[in-house]
């Protein structure tokens, strides 16, 4: 047989390969320990202890050559990612032109939006009032017609018509908006609604009788906090101990 290059040095296993060859082997020894056995002696539970150790220490030592093996794409990751944050970044650290530039076009037409819904609702008062005038002239004068009076019957057809057309135009109003539109999708004010609670008291009560799965998960955490910064006397509240293996 004609020995190929590399045949007696087969080359260093990767740190993936050695990581792995350790933990599946440790994985095998406790399938031979974990088979539904209770520990019965001091030895069984040395070496139980001793097997969870080195699976933790194998853990620990995958994990770091883990995050070594991505070091490269996460640095690479963390340059471009630093790079287009100049431009377009929103973080706590970081403000992108494009974002400085929008808002800054935002609070710009604000004002100007504003005013033409300002207008809007202007119009859209005064086409509520006249419709409803017409409607009532319109009423009234079939309401006093008489059947005989050709010309009365054909004004208050035509009173009629004009106060459809005011109704629709008063719709129309309704459904105006406040928006700029040169290119791409218009800008027009966003409506948003903010809580403020006025009185806390007669929220709790009023979240207690109607959100009462929100309210009880809410205390549920509220109180684990608590017990986990020591509090052991709290009104209302059980603590029950837990033990487990660390």
């Amino acid at each position: 047989m004609t020995a190929t290059i590399g045949h007696n040095n087969p080359p260093e296993p990767t740190p993936y390969e050695t990581a792995k060859e350790k933990i599946e082997g440790l994985y095998a020894e406790a399938k031979n320990w974990m088979d539904g056995t209770l520990i019965a002696r001091q030895d069984q539970a040395d070496e139980i202890q001793k097997l969870m150790r080195l699976i933790q220490t194998a853990e620990k030592e995958a994990d770091a050559s883990r995050k070594e093996e991505v070091r490269p794409f996460d640095d690479a990751k963390a340059e471009v990612q630093a790079r287009y944050n100049e431009l377009i970044g929103s973080t706590k650290a970081v403000t992108g032109l494009t974002v400085k530039a929008i808002d800054a076009c935002k609070k710009a037409l604000a004002p100007w939006l504003i005013k033409i819904e300002e207008e809007n609702e202007r119009i859209r008062e005064v086409a509520r009032a006249e419709a409803a005038e017409a409607q009532r002239v319109a009423m009234e004068a079939m309401r006093q017609r008489d059947g005989t009076n050709l010309e009365e019957n054909e004004r208050a057809e035509q009173l009629v018509r004009q106060a459809k057309e005011a109704e629709a135009y008063a719709r129309k109003a309704d459904n105006l908006k406040a928006s700029v539109k040169s290119i791409g999708r218009a800008a027009s004010l966003r409506t948003s609604h903010i809580a403020q609670i006025t009185d806390p008291t007669v929220f709790a009560r009023h979240c207690w009788l109607t959100q009462r799965s929100d309210v009880d998960a809410f205390f549920a955490s509220l109180a684990q906090r608590l017990v986990d910064a020591k509090h052991r006397n709290i009104p209302g509240v059980s603590i029950i101990e837990e033990k487990k293996v660390a």
